[in-house]
């Protein structure tokens, strides 16, 4: 017997293959990781709100319904509905609100164009076709000012540090 044939292991082209199998596979389900809580960015409540968003914007598009976030500052619920809920549902819908914690407040709302309201129930449509209306929600969470901004053609949701405005962000 040669002295060759007794040594096993991998060849080079077969530990090439196997490193460009797994590159390949983080490389498309990576991006998937960033909707689940432990990748995401933001705090606690922000960031289940933003994931919210996020989700909402997706499902509008996947459910090809236009959905509306419903936001009880007064009592800090939100809600969710969708175009083909009937009066009963969106009540339904309403009573069935999750709570947000005492942890967070939602200081106010911005529009473009418009001034910072504080309405008492802030309503932001998702539409079927990918876009969202173009919404700052400023909120206030652990004593830290954190804006959320919503913009229509972008598929998440950015948090900044701060009350930004919209003059900001130009």
């Amino acid at each position: 017997m040669s002295k060759y044939q007794d040594i096993s292991g991998f060849t080079l082209i077969e530990l090439i293959v196997v490193m460009a199998v797994i590159s390949s596979l983080l490389f498309f389900s990576l991006p998937v990781f960033r909707d689940v809580a432990l990748f995401s960015s933001g705090t606690n409540q922000a960031g289940d709100m933003v994931r919210l968003i996020n989700d909402l914007k997706k499902r509008a598009v996947e459910q090809n319904a236009d959905l509306v976030m419903h936001m009880d500052t007064l009592s800090n619920k939100v809600w969710v509905t969708s175009d083909h809920m009937d009066a009963a549902q969106k009540e339904e819908a309403k009573e069935n609100s999750a709570q947000l914690s005492t942890d967070i407040v939602v200081s106010g709302v911005a529009y473009p164009d418009m001034p910072l309201t504080d309405f008492l129930e802030l309503k932001i449509r998702f539409s079927r076709h990918g876009y969202s209306d173009a919404v700052h929600i400023h909120i206030i969470e652990d004593q830290k000012y954190v804006t959320l901004k919503i913009a229509p053609f972008l598929p998440r949701v950015q948090i900044k540090e701060g009350h930004v405005d919209f003059e900001d962000c130009l």
